[in-house]
């Protein structure tokens, strides 16, 4: 009986100690950002190697947040997160593709969720040079949001453009060169109407305007206006 008290209290203390152990959510996050913090300041010493290491143990601590926390409404922000620095920290552009479609796959309805879907999209394209896969991608972002949700929004609409140039097989400098000159031919032809539509006014009034007819007598002359 002494025995089982002893067993029991042992259980408790540990499962109390455990608990009290366990970082808050707000405090691992605080955390992840000191580290961050601290790989900027190192990268700006131009100590690369130990910003690396800044950088990988941010990721370490926002993975574990993942594991204690993986139902919690920030969790999105997290993927996002260790994804972002993966991408533009790390240049480790294969991780990041996992852990952004880890987040659409965990996350579907998240609005981090649909950055992920066109970053998978976009690394394929313009990092890893990967054309069938970035075109793949951009369909399987436009099926899913075909058009924006606001007017400040733009990632449909540069998904349909990156897409259409993959299978036109253009580039973004060739839409652009195009543009002006698609313009000045659309401008000019509506100055030439315009101005042809002015002239044929001009010259309908003046075919239809009546002449005043002047007054005769019955002899066909002028009328004396000094006879009372």
């Amino acid at each position: 009986m002494h025995k089982l008290k002893f067993l029991l209290a042992l259980i408790l203390s540990v499962f109390l100690l455990a608990s009290c152990s366990k970082e808050t959510e707000e405090t691992m996050l605080m955390n992840a950002k000191s580290k961050m913090d601290e790989a900027k300041k190192l990268e700006g010493e131009n100590k690369a190697e130990d910003a690396n290491k800044a950088y990988g143990g941010a990721i370490e601590i926002y993975k574990n947040f993942l594991e204690e926390y993986s139902s919690s409404p920030r969790a999105p922000e997290v993927y996002s997160n260790i994804a972002k620095i993966y991408v533009d920290n790390l240049r480790d552009y294969p991780s990041a593709i996992k852990y952004y479609e880890e987040l659409s796959q965990k996350h579907p309805n998240s609005k981090e969720s649909k950055y992920g879907m066109f970053m998978v999209a976009f690394i394929y394209d313009e990092m890893l040079k990967d054309k069938e896969k970035a075109k793949e991608n951009y369909r399987k972002f436009l099926d899913k949001y075909p058009n924006d949700e606001g007017p400040n929004e733009k990632m449909s609409e540069s998904a349909r453009m990156m897409l259409q140039m993959l299978d036109e097989n253009r580039s973004i400098e060739d839409i652009i060169k195009n543009i002006p000159k698609d313009t000045v031919k659309t401008e000019s032809k509506d100055k030439k109407e315009s101005s042809g539509d002015i002239k044929e006014e001009k010259k309908t009034d003046k075919k239809e305007a009546p002449k005043e007819k002047t007054p005769e007598n019955d002899d066909g002359s002028a009328p004396d206006d000094t006879k009372q």
